[in-house]
């Protein structure tokens, strides 16, 4: 196998993927088995408390009503009636209104498994989130169809993923189109008065997901908030009315699935997204006692749905009956039902190998079982004690409930466990990669371009004793299972380390004249910022606060910059001419047949005859004006957005654009689109002009009611930018309509067309990619990714002659770059919290649900800022220098920082598994590493796709 160019980088990337993947793999989620206490004092099954006592009603009729990014101050905490129907029930005592608290990540499917099981599932369920299968853990869902319940549901097609056999009638809505909150409301909402009607439904059960959409779109302070909850509070009120005319005893519960940040997203861990409101009410309640709405786990609703129910609480589950909604059973029946919950989490604790508060929890579950059996024998006789029952049966609710509540908050506690072997095996192969990527940098060592198949054949076989060794030591793991990925993504990756480690004793060392020479002040404040960034992320505020470390490098490097050419522009005269005798070159001295007349010159004396804008020209002044532009874009940018967590509550420039009114956003969104224009009016400006013209549009529509959303705009500039890099392509030769003729054949002697061709495809390619960034930001967005393209043009033109002329080396300039890329990325308003995530940009022009292109745009959206900031540094290279050995170079520069942050990483979530904030903060991280370590793979592929067809095509050019 022959492996040339960037061969070799990319399946270096495929085998670090590999491991990352597996690495996931060893993250799972906990599957409990338990196993009960020994009770000292079995009850009988007539005192098990599941039959109605005498007076009791039986709930016939359960309605749960799922709002989609419900916030606390949306209904139970709102100063003021937002939903005037549901509050009146809360403020007259007829519902329960509580506060609930969920575990993260805050979004959709982990949260309904959290729901129907009363367990906490695993963090990677985010990733699974876009694509759920068939929930196959015990759950509430299960237990009511055992128990011969017919459920309806309508909504948030994630259930129907989840239960795909459970429903009676069913009718499911896409939930992840969010320019629609409207109809999807409206799809759910028009079974009402049929089921209302019916009989036939024992449990009906609606997700609604129109609030959440709007809280994409526009926010929580948007003034469609209002008459959305004025809708689900008529909504509710119509479901209300229904259930008291059928005259059977119902329940009604009301929440959200999790909250909704102050930006409107969710999937982090703030407060407003982890506490949701909810609330209960039936006819079966008596006279409930108005009180603050205290908080609950959201673990705790399936418990309390099962007793209220009369079926068997799932096993799994880790919450406790919420007291209060229980309250108006009899004493007897409630002391049994906390016995039983008592009873159920201990089992989980001991089945998932917790011990409760070193054991008191099942010394305290044992008094509390011989005092509730010692009160049922006095209720029993003819002429109980009642002053003494009461005080006993209390203190037996009272023992109950604090068993409970010490085994589910350790149990909670405990969210996932770890596959040990898998995890360290994934990391040491990162680490080892990493290894031979930095040894290659800093020697640029030439790797043999012929792997032989027997090479690869013997790391098989070594890879496969490894594999029965692990397996022999360790039974439990994922690796000795050959039905799961994780041992087949092991293998990739460690063939991969034993063919380098062997190309590593093989490779040719260039000569020491052929490397770079010594560094200066700046090249270390780079490699020392590189390395303590890196050591940063070990701090949880530092990860969440990523983006000060950033903006701080950034404007420190600018400044280095200027200070390094100043002092290089203002040598004296005569020592300048001491190094010229020497033969030693100023870096701003141009030979006289330069065919680069623009390149700065030394500020030695100058020729009388030059005016003086040449003379600005030729002068080391002139990269000083573009660095100090470049840092006051930067002030302007960080501005922008506010992101992080401590302040991104404080208002910005973003903010204040849009307060200003639409006619200020039109200007803004005007004067972007025309620096765009200008930066790209080389490339094809009809289409660079029509494209910016749909942009407008898609923002401020003038085509009525059809375009409402700006859809058709979008759609029309999709099919432009199709078009522009065709034509990238077309004049670039690498696909034509006519065949080569003796003219064509005549330009192969004056330039080399494969550099040309290549320098063509990436300004096209980067073009195209611009203006898709454009489309899918928001309105206030359009100007700072103006700004972006712009900086990116300056700081790369300005690093291409710092390099051309020995200020800075060709690695130091890639690490400037890396530094600059991922400044874009928060500058955008991005952060390590998955809330940040614009879930809108995946629907701009998009009419139908297509999961692929949606996750295709929202990556789009999010990394796009970084992405071009690489491309267009290789463009630029390119352009200038089509040598592959100089534009490849920064491609493994940059793959071996990210290499480098990622190792640190996961050696750190590694040991750092037990930490507070470990979902909170770290493991959103290393979500986010894994997105910026997949930036550079689709570059390095795109890359190379490029430079392989141009050879290819040129090749067989000069065959024909």
């Amino acid at each position: 196998m022959r492996l040339t160019g960037l061969s070799h980088l990319l399946v270096e990337q495929i085998a670090i993927i590999a491991a990352l993947l597996a690495y996931l793999t060893g993250i799972v989620s906990v599957r409990p088995h338990p196993v009960p206490p020994e009770d000292p004092h079995p009850f009988s099954t007539q005192e098990q408390g599941r039959e109605p006592e005498k007076g009791e009603k039986a709930i016939e009729k359960v309605v749960l009503v799922i709002i989609d990014a419900l916030r606390t101050d949306h209904l139970v905490l709102t100063p003021q009636p937002l939903m005037p129907h549901m509050y009146d029930l809360l403020k007259n005592g007829k519902a329960y209104g509580f506060v609930l608290h969920t575990a993260t990540p805050t979004v959709t499917l982990p949260r309904i498994k959290s729901l129907v099981t009363g367990s906490i599932p695993g963090f990677m369920d985010v990733i699974t989130n876009f694509g759920a299968g068939e929930l196959v853990d015990d759950n509430l869902i299960q237990r009511w169809v055992d128990a011969g319940k017919r459920i309806h549901f309508f909504g948030d097609n994630t259930w129907l993923s989840l239960f795909p056999k459970h429903f009676t009638r069913y009718d499911g809505v896409t939930s992840f189109f969010v320019s629609d909150y409207t109809e999807v409301d409206g799809n759910v909402s028009r079974h009402i008065v049929n089921e209302m009607r019916s009989d036939d439904w024992d449990v009906l059960i609606m997700h609604y997901l129109g609030l959440d959409h709007i809280g994409h779109l526009e926010g929580p302070m948007s003034s469609l908030i209002g008459p959305k909850l004025l809708e689900m509070d008529r909504i509710l009120h119509e479901i209300h009315q229904g259930l008291q005319r059928k005259e059977k005893p119902y329940l009604v519960l009301v929440c959200g699935d999790h909250g909704m940040s102050d930006a409107g997203g969710h999937g982090g861990s703030s407060h407003s997204e982890v506490t949701t409101s909810a609330m209960l009410f039936s006819d079966t309640f008596g006279k409930i006692t108005r009180s603050k709405p205290r908080e609950v786990k959201q673990v705790d609703v399936a418990s309390t749905l099962a007793f209220l129910t009369n079926v068997e609480v799932p096993e799994g589950n880790v919450g406790c009956p919420i007291t209060e909604v229980v309250s108006h059973f009899g004493i007897k029946k409630r002391m049994m039902l906390h016995h039983n919950a008592a009873k159920q989490l201990l089992g989980v604790a001991r089945g998932s190998g917790v011990r409760v508060n070193h054991d008191n929890a099942d010394l305290l579950f044992e008094e509390a079982t011989k005092l509730h059996q010692e009160v049922l024998e006095k209720m029993d006789k003819e002429s109980p004690d009642e002053a003494y029952i009461d005080s006993v049966s209390k203190r037996v609710l009272k023992f109950y409930q604090g068993c409970e509540q010490m085994a589910s908050d350790a149990l909670t506690s405990k969210l996932q466990s770890y596959d040990l072997p898998t995890i360290f095996a994934s990391t040491i192969i990162v680490i080892m990669v990493l290894t031979v990527s930095i040894w290659r940098m800093f020697t640029g060592a030439l790797f043999t371009d012929n792997i032989s198949g027997i090479s690869i054949l013997c790391c098989a076989g070594c890879t496969l004793l490894l594999w029965l060794l692990s397996c022999a030591a360790t039974t439990n793991s994922h690796i000795c299972h050959l039905f799961r990925p994780t041992p087949w993504l092991l293998t990739v990756a460690i063939i991969y380390i034993m063919v380098m480690v062997s190309q590593v004793f093989r490779a040719r060392l260039p000569e020491p004249g052929q490397r770079d020479g010594g560094l200066e002040i700046v090249s270390y404040f780079l490699l020392i910022g590189t390395g303590l960034h890196t050591v940063s992320l070990l701090g949880t505020s530092l990860v969440e606060e990523e983006h000060q470390t950033l903006y701080f490098l950034t404007t420190s490097l600018h400044f280095s910059f200027i200070l390094k050419l100043l002092i290089q522009g203002m040598r004296p005269l005569q020592r300048y001419h001491s190094k010229v005798q020497g033969r030693e070159k100023s870096p701003f001295e141009v030979d006289v047949d330069s065919s680069e007349g623009e390149l700065p010159t030394s500020l030695g004396k100058k020729d009388k005859q030059e005016s003086f804008l040449q003379k600005l020209r030729k002068s080391p002044y002139k990269i000083v004006v573009l660095l100090i532009i470049s840092v006051v874009l930067s002030r302007l940018m960080r501005s922008w957005n506010s992101t992080g967590d401590k302040w991104k509550h404080l208002e910005d420039l973003g903010d204040d654009i849009r307060a200003s009114g639409s006619s200020v956003l039109a200007l803004v969104v005007l004067s972007g689109l025309v620096v765009t224009i200008f930066l790209f009016s080389q490339t094809c400006l009809p289409l660079v002009l029509v494209s910016c013209g749909c942009i407008f549009g898609r923002h401020f529509q003038w085509s009525g009611k059809s375009s409402e959303l700006g859809t058709v705009e979008a759609q029309i500039s999709y099919l432009v930018l199709f078009v522009l890099f065709i034509s990238g392509l077309l004049k670039a030769g690498l696909i034509t309509c006519k065949a080569q003729d003796s003219k064509s054949q005549k330009l192969l002697d004056v330039y080399d067309p494969e550099e040309e061709k290549i320098s063509i495809v990436l300004k096209h390619s980067y073009a195209t990619i611009c203006l898709l960034c454009l489309l899918l930001q928001r309105a206030d967005n359009v100007g700072l990714i103006s700004l972006v393209f712009l900086q990116n043009h300056i700081v790369s033109a300005v690093l291409c002659k710092l390099v051309t002329h020995c200020i800075i080396s060709k690695k130091m300039a890639a690490l400037a770059v890396n530094w600059l890329a991922f400044a874009h990325f928060f500058y955008q308003g991005n952060s390590n919290s998955l809330t940040t995530v614009d879930i809108s940009a995946g629907f701009v022009g998009v009419t139908s649900y297509r999961p692929v292109i949606h996750g295709f745009l929202i990556a789009t959206q999010t990394f796009g800022g970084s992405f071009l900031t690489y491309l267009s540094y290789l463009t630029h290279i390119i352009s200038k220098d089509g040598q592959k050995e100089r534009w490849q170079q920064p491609l493994y520069v940059w793959w071996a920082v990210r290499l480098a942050t990622i190792s640190l990483y996961l050696v750190n979530v590694t040991f750092q598994r037990h930490h507070l904030f470990i979902w909170s903060v770290f493991t959103p991280k290393l979500l986010y590493e894994g997105a910026h370590l997949l930036v550079l793979c689709v570059l390095t592929l795109f890359m190379w796709s490029v430079e392989k067809i141009c050879t290819i095509l040129e090749v067989s050019y000069r065959f024909e």
